[in-house]
């Protein structure tokens, strides 16, 4: 009897998670691409006859939001400004890391451990441990040298 319950139970949960996923799917699809949107309040701000040194903040805020919005795009995951920032700077420091490593990169600084990693980027635990041999390679890490303190350490944002 027990057994049935638990089965009813995980039978629900699948459907919750399904639920789930399909609302974060379409709230992605709401909030995807805002660059167009950036670019058009970025141009609207150049005609604005407001004091520069005020045109000057707004702007530089709108061109930082632009670079969010494209990094975002590009590793396919919505960032904070401070996420775009790590990547930025991890990018900048080592160009050799593909988009899938940068965004990887990004997941083990927020500590998700590499089961998380690879159910959320639709690869199995054996591809992520494969995956990570090679970024701590390219990190230049020695061999006992953790990833996460690495990227903490070194990359603050």
């Amino acid at each position: 009897m027990e057994m049935l319950e638990l089965q009813k139970e995980m039978a629900a949960l699948k459907v919750k998670i399904t639920e789930n996923e399909s609302d974060l799917h379409r709230i992605a699809l709401i909030n995807a691409d805002n660059a167009p949107i950036l670019h058009n309040l970025l141009d609207q701000l150049q005609t604005l006859e407001i004091d520069s040194s005020h045109k000057r903040v707004l702007t530089d805020m709108c061109l930082r939001l632009i670079e969010t919005e494209t990094t975002a795009t590009r590793l396919n995951i919505k960032l904070s400004e401070i996420e775009a920032l790590f990547i930025f700077r991890l990018e900048k420091k080592h160009p050799n890391l593909s988009n899938r490593e940068l965004k990887i990169c990004l997941l083990i600084k927020h500590d998700y451990d590499n089961k998380e990693i690879a159910r959320t980027s639709a690869i199995t635990n054996r591809g992520m441990e494969s995956i990570r041999y090679k970024i701590h390679k390219k990190l230049g890490l020695e061999k006992n040298d953790s990833i996460k303190i690495y990227l903490t350490n070194h990359f603050l944002g």
